[in-house]
C-alpha cells in the first residue's frame, strides 16, 4: 500500500521549461495575449489570463505531468476534472451559470489544458482577511452558495453506501501518500511511534490510518448512510469565487465555483465540506503567511506565522452552526448521526494529504507580508504538524466516546 514511486521533483526547472513552452505555443494558437498569471489556487496548475482580439479574456489553465505528483495533483484526476465539470452543468441545470465553463481542451502527451471565461471575482473568505466579521458578507454569502449547491447539487442523487467509506477514503489516501512524506519530512516525525505536537503526545498518523482501515468497528457508528451527486471534491475556500455581491446577496447567483476534484462517482459532501473549515484553520493561513515551527528536547510547536486571521478563527466555530441552520443540509443529513464526527475526522486527515500535495506543487509561494519565499517542504511539515495535533485528537475522541466534538476539536486552535 506504501510502495515507493518515483519522487516529485522539487527543482522543477524542467517542467517550468515545458510549462513556458506548452503556454506560449497554446496562447498563439488562440491568437491571444497573455495578459497576467494568476497564482491564487492551492493546485499545482498553471492558471495564465488571456486577452483575445475578438472576444473577453479567458484563463487558460495548463497542468504538465509530474512524475511522483499525489493523487489530485496528478494528470489522471486533471483530465478527470474536465469530464466532472460537463458531468455537473449537465446534471444539475441550476447550477449551470455559476459552475466552471469550459471554452475549449488542449491535449499532449504530457500535459493537458482547458480554458474558461475570466470573470473579476474574489474569494468568499477575502473579506475575512481585511477584518470584516463574518456577519457581515460572509454568511450571508456562503448561506446562500450552500443553499444551492446542497439543494440543486449533491442532493439531486442519492445512494446507499458501502461500509468502509471513511477507510477507503480517508486512511488509504493518507497510506498512498505517506512515502513523499517520509522522502522529505524528518524521520523524527514520520517514522516515531509518538510524536509531541504543541505539547501532545499523539500516535504517529500513519499507525492512525491502519487503524481506521484495518478496524471498521472504529468508525462504524460514522460511516456515511448514503453518497450523493459529486458536485466537487475540493471545495476550499478558493474555488468559491463571489463574482458579484449584489447579485450573490439578490440570491440570483454572483459566484463561481471552480476546480473540482475530478470525480464521477457518487461522493460523501462532508469530505467538501470539511474542506471549508481546514481553508480556516490552518491551509489558507498557512498558504499566505507560512508557519513558524521548531523542535526542542519537549517536542515540536507549530503555528500560523503572526498568527491566524481572528475572522478566519470564528468562520471556523461558526461554520457547524451555519450549516445546521438550512433546511437542504437538514435533508441532506437526516439519518446520518455521524455526519458531524466523519467531518470533523475528515479534516484532520485533510491536513496531512496536504502536506504531501504542498510536496507535489511547484508554484513559487510567498509570504503575504514580505513576499519572502515559502519553502514547499516547510508547508508540507506546517500542515503535517497540525494534522498529527488533529489526527490523535479526533481518533482519541473516537477511541473514548464513539463521536468527535467540534469544540473538543477547535480549541486545539488556542
Amino acid at each position: 500500500m506504501n510502495t515507493r514511486q518515483t519522487v516529485a521533483p522539487l527543482d522543477a526547472t524542467d517542467i517550468e521549461d515545458v510549462e513556458a513552452r506548452v503556454l506560449a505555443d497554446l496562447v498563439d494558437r488562440m491568437g491571444a495575449v497573455a495578459s497576467e498569471e494568476l497564482t491564487e489556487g492551492g493546485s499545482p496548475a498553471r492558471l495564465v489570463r488571456v486577452s483575445l482580439p475578438d472576444g473577453p479574456d479567458q484563463v487558460v489553465k495548463l497542468l504538465v505531468d509530474l512524475p511522483g505528483a499525489v493523487d489530485g495533483h496528478d494528470l489522471e484526476s486533471f483530465r478527470v476534472k474536465i469530464r466532472q465539470i460537463e458531468k455537473v452543468r449537465r446534471d444539475a441545470p441550476e447550477l449551470r451559470d455559476v459552475y466552471t465553463e469550459l471554452s475549449s481542451e488542449f491535449y499532449g502527451d504530457e500535459w493537458a489544458a482547458y480554458t474558461m471565461p475570466f470573470y473579476p471575482n474574489r474569494d468568499i473568505a477575502e473579506p475575512l482577511r481585511r477584518g470584516e466579521a463574518p456577519g457581515e458578507r460572509y454568511e450571508t454569502e456562503l448561506k446562500a452558495i450552500l443553499s444551492d449547491l446542497i439543494g440543486h447539487g449533491y442532493l439531486r442523487e442519492r445512494t446507499p453506501a458501502d461500509r468502509g467509506q471513511i477507510a477507503d477514503i480517508h486512511g488509504d489516501r493518507l497510506s498512498r501518500r505517506f512515502w513523499l512524506l517520509r522522502q522529505y519530512l524528518p524521520a523524527e516525525l514520520t517514522e516515531a511511534d509518538r510524536i509531541t505536537v504543541n505539547g501532545v503526545s499523539c500516535r504517529n498518523p500513519l499507525e492512525l490510518a491502519m487503524r481506521v482501515i484495518e478496524d471498521p468497528a472504529l468508525t462504524a457508528g460514522i460511516d456515511p448512510p448514503h453518497l450523493f451527486h459529486p458536485v466537487h471534491g475540493d471545495l476550499n475556500t478558493r474555488n468559491i469565487l463571489v463574482t458579484d455581491g449584489d447579485r450573490l446577496a439578490a440570491g440570483g447567483g454572483g459566484y463561481r465555483i471552480i476546480d473540482p476534484r475530478g470525480t464521477l462517482d457518487p461522493w460523501d459532501p462532508a469530505y467538501d465540506l470539511a474542506k471549508i473549515l481546514f481553508s480556516f484553520t490552518v491551509w489558507d493561513p498557512g498558504l499566505r503567511k507560512g508557519f513558524d515551527m521548531a523542535s526542542t528536547a519537549d517536542g515540536w510547536t507549530v503555528a500560523i506565522r503572526g498568527g491566524n486571521y481572528p475572522s478566519y478563527l470564528e468562520a471556523a466555530h461558526g461554520l457547524l452552526p451555519l450549516m445546521r441552520s438550512l433546511e437542504p443540509f437538514r435533508e441532506m443529513t437526516a439519518g446520518d448521526p455521524g455526519w458531524e464526527s466523519r467531518y470533523l475526522l475528515g479534516h484532520a486527515f485533510h491536513l496531512l494529504g496536504e502536506a504531501a500535495c504542498r510536496l507535489s506543487d511547484i508554484k513559487k509561494r510567498t509570504n503575504e507580508d514580505d513576499d519572502a519565499a515559502l519553502s514547499p517542504i516547510d508547508l508540507a511539515q506546517g500542515h503535517y504538524l497540525y494534522g498529527v495535533l488533529f489526527l490523535e485528537n479526533a481518533v482519541r475522541q473516537l477511541e473514548t466516546g464513539g463521536a468527535v466534538s467540534q469544540h473538543e476539536a477547535l480549541r486545539l486552535l488556542g
